[in-house]
């Protein structure tokens, strides 16, 4: 593009010496006078017709990128202008959600003590119960040993008494008999 720029120039520069030189010699004015000014203006209506439909496009380009960019521009400018009304009315706001929020959370902190006593208790009433079913296993136990041990004892003072005295060995005897018959 800048070389026939630069070529048109070079063209127009060397015909307007011609015709200069041409018009140093006198002569009478006519028509054909024209010929190379007629010709020159030829060639740059050639030269701009090949360089303004580029221009055009290019311009045009520019145009539609600029309008596409002030319309985003736009937008964006409402958007920030929505979000700052937005913000300025939480701001104004500010103090009427701050004791909103303090509310909730004192409910919320309320239900969590009762919730938590209530789960207390049922836990206590739980280990409670446990324990005293543990207990009363510990003493069935307990006695059921004591019992054994007595019996152990008994039977063990019976046969030492037994074994002391003969007497006590005869009738043992017969009435286990008798008792087998």
């Amino acid at each position: 593009m800048k070389k026939i720029i630069y070529y048109s120039f070079l063209m127009t520069s060397f015909l307007s010496v011609a015709v200069a030189s041409e018009e140093a010699v006198q002569h009478e004015a006519s028509i054909w006078d024209l010929k190379y000014p007629f010709i020159n203006f030829i060639i740059l209506l050639a030269i701009l017709s090949k360089v303004v439909k580029p221009l055009r496009e290019k311009f045009n380009k520019q145009a539609d990128d600029v309008k596409s960019l002030m319309d985003s521009a736009a937008r964006n400018n409402k958007d920030a202008e929505d979000r700052l009304n937005k913000f300025q009315a939480k701001v104004k706001n500010l103090d009427s959600e701050l004791v909103k929020i303090i509310a909730e959370y004192e409910s919320d902190a309320a239900q969590f003590a009762k919730n938590q006593s209530e789960e207390t208790q049922t836990t206590i009433a739980r280990m409670k119960r446990d324990l005293e079913n543990k207990l009363d296993g510990e003493k069935t136990e307990l006695i059921d040993e004591l019992n054994h041990d007595l019996i152990n004892k008994v039977v063990s003072s019976t046969k030492a008494t037994i074994k002391s005295n003969k007497d006590f060995q005869v009738k043992a005897t017969q009435k286990i008999v008798s008792e087998l018959r």
